[in-house]
């Protein structure tokens, strides 16, 4: 019975070193808690070690939270700062720069309207300010098909993270499901640092069952019950990568992580700064566009075809109520109530004749794009027609041409008779093709006259027009590029301090889970000792037996 009590001191002493040795080498290991050996005695007189870990429950949930809330604003972070990039502003191609420089070239045509060279540098420049809007667009295209590649990347990481924690839990119910076995604190351990990494890609809840598993939850869905996973799959039937649910189908939207931040920088920022700059391109369009379709170039027009498509079915229908394609912008933009001038001029005599057309889109009978075409029609030497896709097409007689003079109604802007830019979006804006071709298209004035500068006039004052709330085009552009830098700002100040939010709950945690290496220096000191007097109570037992049997 005496050797019996050395040698269990022996084994606790040595249960107890190699558990001192265990935190020592794992002192550097995040996911690790500090070990610690529980000695207890039955009532039948046995001894039993039992290896417990310190965890405190609380500090853990703290750091699921806090880590998924700083996924979340690393990611909208990134997002911001590559659009902030991406607008390139106070480069030597941004926006501001060849906008500035379209204008100029406007100023210094309209001092010699009938200079091709001028006229030529206007529709260059103009150029320069469609590929800078094409580059913009698909510079946020680019950073979305980024964004939607992570989010499926993300989705398979999260798959791979529930099924290696479902394991764990089928492993660690069954070391620990005898009633005198140790807590399975390695593979605790393991899982606590995989609900770790999931908790920064996917809010997350853990709860401990009865029998040691957890059950992991996000938003009310539950994502791991005992040995059981259920994460999300990948759909992409819309064209861009929607994560969903196994157990319900349902849209996954994680309220924070890395996975939330993505889906939520694509869906709402990215979203809202596409349709800013959309806006952007069709306000620039619109406003140069109405001008140039109530203006006449070096020469008038022989034949024109609007650039606006109106649906078949509502070309007897209201301009202003009308359905039209997508890609016009005239979907953007609609006519109002007033007066469109044509004047057609016989090119052998110089004559011109001018004859106000009422749009008329007031009371119960208003225009439709066929009342139109027939008002058209009906004024001497042009003609009128509706192609099969919906686009109003005008024609002169052989020895005549045309030209709108002005169109307080906006309706030839709506239709894109005599556009400047084609196009209705950042992506696809660009320069009337008829243009490029022959700078002489160019409406610098409202007649034939020499000299004559007033439609250039009028679009170097769109620089300053009125927008809405009081701001010019500028003014909005300016609000846009600034916005975004605001919102980097913003979210990079909640990141930073997210993350000394997190550091400071980490170092709490590992205050109490973590391994004190002076700490541990004393336990082997301690344990060592323990271990010597365990051995020379043996070896004095051992001696007191032999001298027993010599007696005897």
């Amino acid at each position: 019975m005496s050797f019996q009590i050395g040698k269990t001191a022996l084994n606790n002493s040595q249960v107890a070193l190699d558990t001192v040795g265990k935190n020592i080498a794992h002192a550097n290991d995040p996911n690790y808690t500090r070990q610690r050996v529980q000695v207890t005695s039955t009532f039948s007189g046995n001894v039993i070690n039992r290896i417990e870990h310190a965890v405190n429950e609380s500090l853990e949930k703290d750091m699921v939270r806090e880590q998924a809330l700083l996924g979340f604003y690393t990611k909208e972070q990134e997002i911001l700062v590559k659009i902030e990039a991406n607008i390139n502003e106070l480069s030597e191609n941004d926006l501001s720069t060849v906008l500035d420089e379209f204008y100029e070239s406007l100023e210094e045509l309209s001092l010699n309207p009938h200079d091709a060279p001028l006229r030529r540098s206007v529709v260059e420049s103009s150029q320069k300010v469609g590929d800078v809007f094409n580059l913009l667009d698909t510079g946020l295209k680019n950073i979305e098909d980024q964004v939607d590649r992570e989010i499926g990347d993300y989705a398979d990481e999260v798959n791979h993270l529930l099924e290696r924690i479902a394991e764990l839990n089928l492993e660690v119910a069954r070391r620990e499901g005898g009633v005198n076995d140790n807590p399975a604190v390695d593979l605790r351990d393991t899982r606590r640092g995989l609900v770790s990494e999931l908790s920064t890609i996917i809010n997350v809840t853990s709860t401990e069952l009865s029998n040691g598993s957890v059950l992991l939850q996000t938003d009310g869905r539950t994502l791991v019950f005992q040995g059981e996973s259920r994460g999300m799959y990948i759909d992409r039937s819309d064209g861009f990568t929607q994560l969903r649910y196994n157990s319900d189908n349902s849209y996954v939207n994680p309220s924070t992580g890395q996975l939330g931040g993505l889906i939520q920088g694509r869906d709402e920022l990215l979203a809202e700064k596409q349709s800013d700059l959309d806006e952007l391109a069709q306000e620039f369009a619109w406003q140069i566009n109405k001008v140039h379709n109530a203006g006449r170039g070096l020469k008038g027009l022989t034949d024109v075809t609007a650039e606006t498509k109106v649906s078949i079915n509502y070309i007897d229908d209201a301009l202003d109520f009308a359905e039209v394609d997508q890609f016009s912008l005239g979907q953007n933009f609609r006519p109002t109530n007033g007066v469109m001038t044509i004047n057609v001029q016989n090119e052998t005599t110089g004559a011109v004749e001018q004859v106000d057309l009422a749009i008329d889109l007031l009371g119960d009978d208003k225009m439709s794009l066929l009342d139109f075409r027939d008002s058209v029609s009906q004024v001497d030497h042009l003609s009128s027609s509706i192609d099969t896709l919906g686009r109003l097409s005008i024609e002169s007689d052989e020895g005549y041409s045309f030209y709108i003079s002005e169109d307080t109604s906006d309706l030839a802007a709506f239709l894109g008779l005599n556009n400047f830019f084609s196009g209705n979006a950042a992506g696809n804006i660009g320069v009337n093709e008829n243009l490029v071709e022959d700078v002489q298209l160019l409406a610098a004035g409202k007649t034939d006259a020499a000299g004559d500068n007033d439609n250039l006039s009028d679009m170097i004052q769109s620089r300053s027009a009125d927008l809405g709330e009081g701001f010019t085009f500028f003014q909005t552009y300016q609000s846009f590029v600034s916005d975004v830098a605001s919102q980097v700002s913003r979210v990079s100040s909640l990141q930073e301090n997210q993350d000394r939010i997190v550091a400071d709950v980490f170092e709490r945690r590992n205050a109490f889970s973590g391994v004190n290496l002076d700490e541990e220096a004393a336990n082997l000191l301690r344990f060592q000792q323990s271990y010597q007097a365990a051995a020379e109570y043996i070896s004095v037992q051992n001696r007191l037996l032999d001298i027993l049997f010599q007696a005897v």
